[in-house]
């Protein structure tokens, strides 16, 4: 994270009571100001919902998504993630960021996380960068994420990737020094 002060700007809004109310249970509930919370309001639709809606990408309720996963045999998950990979997820990524890269990716797969709700930690150490993802999909989830990760590390050239699956986890392990 850019730890210099960021350079920011007052705006006055008028907002529906009903609302306003709603944001300031919302910031009492996570303990932050109306002001952070309604920051992290704004940069969620510019980083990720109004690209996304761009791009294509919609939200599947995880009661609907595990049905489908469970009726899947292992196999047919690694052909999926072949298939997304066929089909285009660097133009996917392109039209949400721009940019194909392993630090514009690793913010929309962080985005992609949060709005997702999954739980997961990241940790960056010495030219190294490791994820936990805890998804609670299933195992099959686990092998999708990790193929699709391998082929983007694949794809920009990365070496020595490791990854690590559960029947709920995922951990993602990349060396950043190439």
């Amino acid at each position: 994270m850019n730890k210099r002060k960021r350079q920011t700007e007052s705006l006055t809004l008028r907002i529906e009571k009903e609302m306003l109310d709603d944001l300031r249970k919302e910031s009492e509930q996570k303990t932050v100001s109306i002001n952070t919370l309604t920051n992290q309001i704004i940069k969620s639709y510019i980083k990720w919902y109004s690209p996304a809606q761009r791009a294509g990408i919609m939200f599947v309720p995880k009661c609907l998504l595990i049905p489908i996963i469970d009726n899947l045999a292992e196999y047919q998950m690694e052909r999926l993630a072949e298939q997304f990979r066929k089909s285009g997820y660097e133009e996917t990524l392109l039209m949400m960021s721009k940019e194909y890269s392993l630090p514009v990716i690793l913010d929309l797969f962080d985005s992609w996380l949060n709005v997702s709700n999954m739980q997961f930690d990241r940790e960056s150490s010495e030219g190294s960068l490791t994820y936990i993802i805890n998804h609670g999909v299933g195992r099959k989830w686990s092998l999708f994420l990790e193929k699709v990760f391998w082929y983007i590390v694949e794809d920009l050239g990365i070496t020595g990737a490791r990854f690590d699956v559960t029947d709920g986890t995922v951990t993602i392990k990349i060396n950043l020094k190439q």
